[in-house]
């Protein structure tokens, strides 16, 4: 870790990012968390947005870890050992994924997920703002692409208990399916599994409501 810390020290590379981004600021960490390094991350906090980029010692590898709302994950496409393939990649790629992260571009998507007519759901005109304190933090007009072919069309949080529940679609599975967040601990749950649309529209208008009325009774009890 001392040979990366000093090497990141004298990174020029660094000295030439903007302080200011899409909406995003800069913040120069430089500090270790545990097995972990942390060099900079950009941050919107209006829209709840962060990515980070920093070196893990227990793999050896540069990475980069984005955050949405309360969904966390590594976008591999920034994984590299060595600090100059990792310079290359962040002056070819952050730009653009700190933009793709508060703009959404309908060309991002793919063509199995195109297929099934998503983004033009007339039901999402019916999800309300607002249920058991939750907000709607991401409507399926405008889908999360987050790992292994997921997309999240739907998100409920409360951001003050850390809560959510996401409703997704798997572009391999070819299937829609529902996960909850207790306080950032996951649970699946089988209650939105579908195949087609109108099979999730039944599911969403059946268990909607009281899948979200249990969780904030939950969050509230603990």
């Amino acid at each position: 870790m001392e040979k990366i810390i000093e090497q990141v020290a004298g990174w020029d590379y660094l000295k030439k990012l903007p302080r200011e981004i899409f909406g995003f600021t800069l913040i120069n960490e430089l500090m270790t968390c545990g097995s972990q390094y942390r060099i900079f991350t950009y941050n919107n906090h209006m829209a709840r947005r962060s990515f980070t980029i920093m070196y893990d010692q227990a793999t050896k590898d540069f990475l980069a870890r984005t955050v949405v709302g309360l969904m966390e994950y590594c976008d591999i496409s920034f994984i590299t050992g060595d600090l100059a393939a990792l310079e290359n990649i962040l002056t070819d790629r952050m730009e653009k994924t700190l933009k793709r992260l508060v703009y959404f571009d309908p060309a991002s998507l793919c063509v199995r997920f195109k297929e099934k007519k998503i983004v033009e759901w007339p039901y999402i005109a019916k999800l309300p703002k607002q249920l058991s304190g939750f907000e709607l933090f991401i409507n399926p007009r405008e889908p999360l692409k987050a790992l292994n072919g997921t997309y999240v069309l739907i998100d409920y949080s409360d951001f003050t208990t850390e809560s959510n529940l996401t409703i997704n679609y798997n572009i391999f599975r070819d299937e829609f399916f529902g996960e909850i967040h207790t306080k950032r601990t996951p649970v699946m749950i089988s209650d939105f599994d579908a195949k087609t649309l109108p099979e999730l529209e039944a599911r969403v208008v059946e268990k909607l409501i009281p899948t979200l009325d249990d969780l904030s009774k939950t969050t509230r009890t603990i």
